[in-house]
């Protein structure tokens, strides 16, 4: 294309400032993260829990132990374990809150965001 022999590309960047910062607080969809320190794996999962939003997070650590008791203590549809952006098929995936709500590729939750239950109950004899 004339103009944007490359393409459109937004640069990967790398944020840091207040817990209270618009930054932090919404979803960016982009190749942004947000840098921001904690003091104890309960400080991190009290800050990952206080917003609005749940789409996903990643924990890295070496210690499985902890990676599971902190990816079980973060509020959000998907929490992936030294890594980011697991998609695997039959997983259900979806967010929290603002975030959104069920879905999955390829699994029962999929089915079911295109179906709506009814039931019908007659009295017999």
């Amino acid at each position: 294309m004339a103009g944007y022999p490359n393409g459109f590309y937004v640069k990967p960047a790398l944020l840091t400032g207040p817990a209270d910062n618009v930054c932090c607080r919404e979803e960016i969809f982009g190749p942004v993260a947000y840098l921001l320190p904690f003091r104890d794996e309960e400080e991190a999962v009290r800050i990952v829990n206080d917003t609005s939003y749940g789409l996903a997070n990643s924990v890295w650590t070496k210690d499985m132990t902890r990676a599971n008791r902190v990816a079980e203590g973060m509020n959000a549809g998907s929490s992936w374990i030294n890594g980011h952006n697991l998609a695997t098929l039959g997983v259900p995936y979806g967010g929290w809150r603002q975030s959104g709500s069920g879905g999955g590729v390829c699994s029962r939750e999929t089915l079911m965001d295109y179906l709506r239950v009814k039931a019908i109950t007659r009295k017999t004899g």
